[in-house]
């Protein structure tokens, strides 16, 4: 079978209003989306996961030297949140953490499919996608 693939351009979180659910909406450059109702377990999995990522990635910055010799650490993400940039292709936002943590993240839209494929590759699979 045949995956496509592409760039994604924007991400939308719901909660729904009993907050028992939340939707998750990927949106590719050619307006095809994937759509996933997850319940608290499930969306805690995939956070999981995306501080498993950015562990993964501090690590591998810490790995190969850090020429401005900035200390890489870890959080836990409590939020996020990211868009398009109204200048150029980029795709921009921020992770805070729980303890009030604030990380600016700036990507090229390749790095931000890349690592939304890995995400979603190592998440449990979720029963109501």
């Amino acid at each position: 079978m045949d995956i496509p693939t592409g760039t994604l351009d924007k991400f939308h979180l719901g909660v729904s209003a009993d907050g028992q659910t939340c939707m998750m909406v990927f949106v590719d450059e050619d307006q095809r989306t994937i759509r996933c109702v997850a319940d608290f377990s499930e969306f805690n999995a995939f956070i999981a996961n995306l501080n498993r990522a950015a562990a993964e990635m501090s690590r591998r910055r810490h790995d190969e030297g850090n020429d401005q010799g900035t200390v890489c650490g870890t959080m836990n993400v409590a939020f996020a949140e990211f868009q398009l940039s109204p200048t150029d292709e980029y795709i921009e936002g921020a992770l805070v953490g729980d303890a009030g943590q604030i990380v600016g993240i700036r990507m090229a839209p390749e790095v931000a499919c890349q690592l939304t494929k890995a995400m979603l590759m190592t998440a449990p699979a979720a029963s109501r996608c």
